[in-house]
């Protein structure tokens, strides 16, 4: 049975947008200018601004002061510094408002990469960058839970950042959230065992990193569904789709990152990086 989402949680999203010290025109965080919203995360508000102290631009992050959630979130990255990890800059609170700051990504997001299609080589290029991302965090026995184009950025470089460490899980550590009947992640791209309420492992990330694949490759993301529930039955039932006949040598991998059962999927993102060295990228 697909899982159905708790009829609290319409009533719990209408709660947590209510105003606050964070949704004011342009909220007053000391030390930095904010110029312009750039965007919305899932509890808070995230504006472009000028950093006094480092003289330099940087994204901030806020949302209301006091869960801890932003410092949490910066001490994941700093520890997982790396060069496809984004680098952030200080975390603190103000006003009531918690703030986290972090490298500004001129280049956006991959979904616009996708939107402007492009080569499997390129596909698998960006799939290795990513991967080695993650990889970052399963080897620190962490798992990501919401790896999607949104949250993988480009430097003016070109290069590739995995973001947005807010659903971050120890493998293996049971969560309060992940219980069947809520959606941990976004459905698009989410594991069929985070649907069920398992505990955070790496090969789910990896199911994520295979949806992205497939919509670098395609255009479009394997299981795409007119409707919610229909995205969610896919996920837990539906094989894998055919890759069109160019691109079909890169079926094994699809396949083996897709893979409804646990057991049968590359179970880390260092094993999808090993298959990339071996069989597709010197």
């Amino acid at each position: 049975m697909v899982p159905q989402p708790p009829a609290p949680a319409a009533a719990a999203w209408r709660a947590s947008r209510a105003p606050g010290p964070c949704d004011a025109a342009a909220p007053r965080i000391p030390g930095f200018r904010l110029q312009r919203q750039v965007g919305r995360g899932r509890h808070g508000a995230v504006w472009l601004a000028w950093d006094v102290d480092g003289a330099r631009e940087v994204v901030l992050k806020l949302q209301p002061a006091g869960d801890g959630a932003l410092m949490r979130e910066y001490a994941i990255a700093a520890r997982l510094a790396g060069p496809h990890i984004v680098q952030v800059h200080g975390c603190g609170e103000s006003g009531g408002c918690g703030w986290l700051a972090m490298e500004y990504l001129p280049g956006g997001n991959l979904r616009r990469l996708i939107g402007q299609g492009g080569t499997a080589a390129e596909a698998l290029v960006l799939l290795r960058q990513a991967a080695e991302a993650v990889a970052q965090l399963h080897r620190h026995q962490l798992v990501h839970r919401d790896v999607k184009p949104d949250n993988l950025l480009l430097r003016a470089t070109g290069e590739l950042v995995l973001a947005d460490f807010g659903l971050v899980a120890p493998t293996g550590a049971p969560d309060a959230r992940a219980q069947p009947g809520a959606v941990v992640g976004t459905p698009r791209y989410v594991a069929p065992e985070q649907l069920e309420g398992a505990a955070a492992a790496p090969a789910a990330d990896v199911y994520s990193l295979g949806v992205l694949l497939h919509e670098m490759l395609c255009g479009c993301p394997p299981f795409p569904g007119e409707t919610l529930m229909e995205v969610l039955s896919q996920h837990l039932v539906a094989p894998p789709p055919r890759l069109p006949a160019d691109i079909a040598p890169l079926q094994p991998l699809i396949d083996r990152m897709l893979a409804k059962e646990v057991k049968e999927r590359l179970p880390d993102a260092d094993a999808v990086l090993g298959l990339l060295a071996q069989r597709w990228l010197p």
